[in-house]
Protein backbone atom coordinates (compact mmCIF):
# COMPACT_ATOMS: atom_id res chain seq x y z
CA UNK A 1 0.00 0.00 0.00
CA UNK A 2 1.39 3.38 -0.95
CA UNK A 3 1.78 6.27 1.47
CA UNK A 4 -0.93 8.23 -0.31
CA UNK A 5 -3.34 5.31 -0.06
CA UNK A 6 -2.52 4.87 3.63
CA UNK A 7 -3.03 8.60 4.19
CA UNK A 8 -6.43 8.55 2.45
CA UNK A 9 -7.50 5.52 4.46
CA UNK A 10 -6.36 7.26 7.65
CA UNK A 11 -8.45 10.30 6.77
CA UNK A 12 -11.44 8.06 6.12
CA UNK A 13 -10.94 6.33 9.47
CA UNK A 14 -10.94 9.78 11.09
CA UNK A 15 -14.19 10.52 9.24
CA UNK A 16 -15.66 7.26 10.57
CA UNK A 17 -14.58 8.25 14.08
CA UNK A 18 -16.34 11.61 13.69
CA UNK A 19 -19.37 9.75 12.36
CA UNK A 20 -19.40 7.57 15.47
CA UNK A 21 -19.18 10.68 17.65
CA UNK A 22 -22.18 12.11 15.80
CA UNK A 23 -24.11 8.89 16.41
CA UNK A 24 -23.26 8.93 20.12
CA UNK A 25 -24.26 12.60 20.34
CA UNK A 26 -27.63 11.80 18.75
CA UNK A 27 -28.23 9.08 21.34
CA UNK A 28 -27.22 11.42 24.17
CA UNK A 29 -29.50 14.19 22.88
CA UNK A 30 -32.49 11.86 22.55
CA UNK A 31 -31.96 10.26 25.97
CA UNK A 32 -31.50 13.70 27.54
CA UNK A 33 -34.70 14.93 25.89
CA UNK A 34 -36.64 11.88 27.13
CA UNK A 35 -35.32 12.25 30.67
CA UNK A 36 -35.98 15.99 30.81
CA UNK A 37 -39.53 15.61 29.51
CA UNK A 38 -40.35 12.61 31.68
CA UNK A 39 -38.96 13.79 35.01
CA UNK A 40 -38.95 17.57 34.76
CA UNK A 41 -41.60 18.43 32.16
CA UNK A 42 -38.94 20.41 30.33
CA UNK A 43 -37.60 20.23 26.78
CA UNK A 44 -34.29 21.26 25.28
CA UNK A 45 -36.32 22.49 22.27
CA UNK A 46 -33.35 21.80 20.00
CA UNK A 47 -32.83 18.06 20.25
CA UNK A 48 -34.64 17.17 17.03
CA UNK A 49 -32.93 20.00 15.13
CA UNK A 50 -29.46 19.11 16.36
CA UNK A 51 -30.13 15.40 15.86
CA UNK A 52 -30.91 16.18 12.22
CA UNK A 53 -27.66 18.10 11.83
CA UNK A 54 -25.74 15.27 13.46
CA UNK A 55 -27.44 12.69 11.25
CA UNK A 56 -26.25 14.51 8.14
CA UNK A 57 -22.75 14.70 9.61
CA UNK A 58 -22.84 11.02 10.53
CA UNK A 59 -23.80 9.94 7.02
CA UNK A 60 -21.47 12.33 5.19
CA UNK A 61 -18.42 11.56 7.30
CA UNK A 62 -18.84 7.80 6.92
CA UNK A 63 -19.04 7.68 3.10
CA UNK A 64 -15.31 7.27 2.50
CA UNK A 65 -14.85 4.67 5.23
CA UNK A 66 -17.80 2.68 3.92
CA UNK A 67 -16.25 2.60 0.44
CA UNK A 68 -12.87 1.70 1.93
CA UNK A 69 -14.49 -1.48 3.24
CA UNK A 70 -16.61 -1.90 0.09
CA UNK A 71 -19.73 -1.88 2.23
CA UNK A 72 -21.93 0.27 0.00
CA UNK A 73 -24.98 -1.42 -1.46
CA UNK A 74 -24.04 -3.04 -4.74
CA UNK A 75 -26.30 -4.54 -7.37
CA UNK A 76 -24.53 -7.71 -8.45
CA UNK A 77 -26.96 -9.26 -10.92
CA UNK A 78 -24.62 -8.73 -13.88
CA UNK A 79 -21.41 -7.96 -11.99
CA UNK A 80 -21.56 -11.28 -10.13
CA UNK A 81 -21.32 -13.40 -13.28
CA UNK A 82 -18.42 -11.48 -14.84
CA UNK A 83 -14.85 -12.81 -14.80
CA UNK A 84 -12.45 -10.98 -12.45
CA UNK A 85 -10.85 -9.03 -15.32
CA UNK A 86 -14.23 -7.59 -16.32
CA UNK A 87 -15.30 -7.01 -12.72
CA UNK A 88 -12.29 -4.73 -12.29
CA UNK A 89 -13.10 -2.88 -15.51
CA UNK A 90 -16.72 -2.39 -14.49
CA UNK A 91 -15.62 -1.26 -11.01
CA UNK A 92 -13.22 1.27 -12.52
CA UNK A 93 -15.85 2.60 -14.93
CA UNK A 94 -18.49 2.93 -12.22
CA UNK A 95 -16.00 4.55 -9.84
CA UNK A 96 -14.93 7.01 -12.57
CA UNK A 97 -18.54 8.06 -13.09
CA UNK A 98 -18.90 8.30 -9.31
CA UNK A 99 -15.84 10.58 -9.18
CA UNK A 100 -17.52 12.92 -11.68
CA UNK A 101 -20.85 12.93 -9.84
CA UNK A 102 -19.20 13.32 -6.44
CA UNK A 103 -16.96 16.11 -7.76
CA UNK A 104 -20.04 17.92 -9.05
CA UNK A 105 -21.83 17.48 -5.71
CA UNK A 106 -18.71 18.55 -3.80
CA UNK A 107 -18.33 21.72 -5.87
CA UNK A 108 -21.95 22.71 -5.35
CA UNK A 109 -21.92 21.84 -1.66
CA UNK A 110 -18.92 24.13 -1.18
CA UNK A 111 -20.83 26.88 -3.00
CA UNK A 112 -23.82 26.27 -0.73
CA UNK A 113 -21.71 26.60 2.42
CA UNK A 114 -20.04 29.76 1.07
CA UNK A 115 -23.39 31.36 0.22
CA UNK A 116 -24.90 30.40 3.55
CA UNK A 117 -21.91 31.85 5.39
CA UNK A 118 -21.75 35.07 3.37
CA UNK A 119 -25.48 35.69 3.82
CA UNK A 120 -25.31 34.98 7.54
CA UNK A 121 -28.13 32.45 7.29
CA UNK A 122 -29.30 30.90 10.53
CA UNK A 123 -31.80 28.21 11.42
CA UNK A 124 -35.37 29.40 11.74
CA UNK A 125 -35.62 28.00 15.25
CA UNK A 126 -34.95 28.95 18.83
CA UNK A 127 -31.27 28.01 18.47
CA UNK A 128 -30.65 30.24 15.45
CA UNK A 129 -27.75 27.97 14.52
CA UNK A 130 -25.55 29.43 11.79
CA UNK A 131 -26.38 26.97 9.01
CA UNK A 132 -22.90 26.91 7.52
CA UNK A 133 -21.71 24.97 10.58
CA UNK A 134 -23.78 21.80 10.05
CA UNK A 135 -23.60 22.22 6.26
CA UNK A 136 -19.80 22.00 6.37
CA UNK A 137 -20.05 18.26 7.08
CA UNK A 138 -21.40 17.69 3.56
CA UNK A 139 -18.40 18.95 1.54
CA UNK A 140 -15.96 17.44 4.04
CA UNK A 141 -17.67 14.05 3.77
CA UNK A 142 -17.91 14.28 -0.02
CA UNK A 143 -14.22 15.19 -0.19
CA UNK A 144 -13.31 12.09 1.85
CA UNK A 145 -15.56 10.01 -0.40
CA UNK A 146 -13.92 11.48 -3.52
CA UNK A 147 -10.45 10.68 -2.20
CA UNK A 148 -11.53 7.13 -1.42
CA UNK A 149 -13.05 6.74 -4.90
CA UNK A 150 -9.70 7.70 -6.44
CA UNK A 151 -7.98 5.28 -4.06
CA UNK A 152 -10.49 2.57 -5.07
CA UNK A 153 -9.73 3.15 -8.76
CA UNK A 154 -5.97 2.99 -8.15
CA UNK A 155 -6.35 -0.29 -6.24
CA UNK A 156 -8.42 -1.78 -9.07
CA UNK A 157 -5.94 -0.63 -11.72
CA UNK A 158 -3.13 -2.39 -9.81
CA UNK A 159 -5.07 -5.69 -9.73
Amino acid sequence: MSRISAFIEGLCRAGAFLSAICMAAIVILIVLEILLRTFFGFSTMVSSEFSGYLLVGMVAMSLGYTLQHEAHIRITLIWGVLPLKWKNRVDIAVAAVSVAVTGFALYHSVLLVQQTYSRGMTADSISETPLWIPQTAIPVGLFLFLLQLVNFILRRVRQ
